[in-house]
């Protein structure tokens, strides 16, 4: 019984989570963010949705709304099809904040996501570079849209973001 609890447990429908960031991200300087536009033309609702779920973990972060000069922009976007994309294993973020380590390298990893993957990218606003990505793949097989589905999968990809906002 308790291999049939495992080996569901490990199912492949399981929700896929994974990040990567920029060696070139100013991770100590960050305390303020505001949106890129939505680009889902056929739903403000899931705008509104994924937006005051990722707000709500960026708050909770110490990160402040800000409409006039944000440290970062974020954007999101859901993919409607499969789609293979390069990932990077690296060191674990929060350490190479500390150590700011310029000899850390990347190792690329080819990744095949599902369809309805959800990616979120932080962008430092002043040189417009991604500096931190998260994405959620295999969402979609939950076809339970109920309200406030995506602040759990948003909070998964945020548990990838271990960082707190700098105070000034």
């Amino acid at each position: 019984m308790l291999s049939a609890i495992v080996l569901a447990g490990c199912s492949s429908s399981r929700l896929f989570v994974e990040h990567d960031y920029s060696y070139e991200g100013h991770f100590k300087n960050y305390e303020s963010f505001n949106f890129l536009e939505c680009e889902f033309v056929d739903s403000t609702l899931l705008c509104s949705d994924i937006q005051d779920a990722i707000r709500h973990q960026m708050e909770a972060r110490g990160y402040r709304v800000s409409n006039r000069s944000p440290n970062l922009l974020i954007s999101y976007n859901i993919f409607r099809s499969d789609l293979r994309f390069r990932g990077y294993q690296q060191p674990v973020i929060k350490d190479w904040v500390v150590r700011e380590d310029d000899d850390a390298t990347y190792k690329r990893i080819d990744y095949n996501l599902d369809e309805g993957t959800l990616m979120i990218s932080l962008i430092d606003a002043e040189s417009y570079q991604v500096i931190w990505k998260g994405y959620a793949s295999k969402m979609m097989r939950n076809q339970n849209f109920k309200n406030n589905y995506f602040k759990g999968i948003v909070r998964s990809i945020f548990d990838q973001y271990p960082l707190m906002a700098t105070a000034k």
